[in-house]
């Protein structure tokens, strides 16, 4: 499914209910169908998504895309995209984890200018995150969301990771 940023936006806010307490179902219509956010507590987030369409049912939050040189379809338009690296974006997470890039500082410095080029603001200077794993961390925002780009170490390699959220908000 190809999620445009209205729909992400809409995405976005009904984890946020969720997160905050406020909802513990929400119905949100897709091109493919309604999509329901259901209240789960076995899942760390608290929530699981049902896509309802076409008479199937599946839960699906994560999603793999394998290494290409453009923006595979369905791809979530408003998260940042890093050609060649294989992408995993979570739905609910509101995050994308590339792991092992190729060139990971370069890698970390790409998907922050890309941010700013589309209209991200900086937040102060690089690593403001005092997560040790954080080789580098930028904090970003965009009408009222938050974009935390950091690339970390450890034993198994690098990851960059991308997670947005509600200014503010401490999920």
């Amino acid at each position: 499914m190809t999620m445009d940023p209205e729909l992400f936006q809409r995405m976005q806010e009904a984890a946020r209910r969720f997160r905050e307490g406020e909802s513990d179902f929400e119905e949100i219509m897709t091109p493919a169908g309604p999509a329901h956010l259901i209240r789960d507590d076995s899942d760390p987030r608290g929530f699981k998504i049902d896509f309802v369409g076409d008479g199937a049912r599946r839960s699906v939050s994560v999603q793999n895309y394998p290494a290409a040189p453009t923006r595979p379809p369905g791809y979530p338009a408003p998260l940042p995209f890093l050609a060649g690296c294989a992408a995993t974006v979570d739905t609910l997470d509101q995050s994308v984890t590339w792991t092992n890039p190729s060139s990971p500082e370069k890698s970390f410095e790409q998907v922050v200018l890309d941010s700013l080029d589309d209209g991200w603001v900086r937040l102060g200077a690089d690593s403001t995150s005092t997560d040790e794993s954080d080789l580098h961390c930028q904090a970003l925002e965009k009408e009222g969301v938050e974009r935390i780009v950091r690339l970390q170490s450890s034993e198994e390699g690098f990851q960059l990771v991308v997670q947005e959220r509600r200014a503010g908000s401490d999920a």
